[in-house]
């Protein structure tokens, strides 16, 4: 029997408010592919996260613990530019970000460091200039997991997101930020563009495009449906169909 005086079910009566009053907002509706996709390691979800975005397809709903989540990483977003604003470094004015594919691939940096107030941080600023400057929080494991393995190898999704901003932006560089949500220790590491990479992710890109007209699927990361990256992929079930 549930103890309805408990602290417990006093928390999950006041939480079914806050998750209710989440799940009615409405979600933003992406009609395109994301920068931040393309560098997934299966071509066949990037592929399916145009055709989620294009409603072919049944669009993945978060709950709302998860959309909390999601919240979260703009707060420390936020906090992380104005801890760099106040050490010294000066961020130019929001862009509209970029857009190709006839606007089918749109992408948008969280920031260019443009400049150093040398008032601030005194004569010498730490990092090469200008850089495209993109933030990510994560939770304790995963902060120190980047930290050991570096961005190119710990996810070559943020890394294609960052190759692609600076292409796009035509910036050489980036500083990439994560913070971690249990500690506040800030992560940095200069991330320096690499064309071919570049090239590459704007060849599969193309792919997804083409093969979506042509009502064609791209192939599969692997042949095994036990593999771990589907067991917890969003499309698992219309990819194995």
């Amino acid at each position: 029997m549930i103890d309805l005086n408990s602290t417990t079910a006093f928390a999950d009566r006041v939480n079914f408010f806050i998750d209710a009053a989440i799940d009615a907002q409405q979600d933003e509706k992406r009609t395109y592919l994301g920068a931040s996709f393309c560098g997934e390691p299966c071509e066949r979800k990037v592929q399916f996260m145009y055709l989620a975005a294009q409603d072919q397809i049944e669009r993945q709903k978060f709950p709302a613990r998860v959309k909390r989540i999601f919240e979260r990483g703009h707060v420390f977003e936020a906090m992380c530019r104005k801890w760099l604003s106040d050490a010294g470094f000066v961020f130019g004015k929001p862009g509209p970000g970029f857009s190709d594919f006839d606007g089918r691939f749109l992408g948008h940096e969280d920031g260019v460091i443009c400049g150093w107030d040398s008032r601030l941080g005194g004569d010498t600023c730490p990092v090469a200039l200008p850089a495209v400057w993109e933030h990510k929080a994560m939770k304790d494991d995963q902060w120190k997991k980047l930290q050991k393995e570096k961005l190119k190898k710990f996810s070559s999704t943020y890394y294609g997101q960052v190759t692609m901003e600076m292409h796009y932006m035509k910036v050489p560089r980036t500083l990439f930020s994560a913070t971690n949500t249990n500690t506040c220790e800030i992560y940095h590491e200069m991330i320096p563009y690499d064309p071919a990479e570049a090239e590459r992710l704007h060849a599969r890109v193309s792919r997804v495009f083409t093969a979506t007209s042509l009502k064609e699927l791209l192939p599969r990361c692997t042949t095994d449906p036990a593999f771990y990256l589907c067991v917890y992929c969003p499309f698992r079930k219309p990819c194995w169909a």
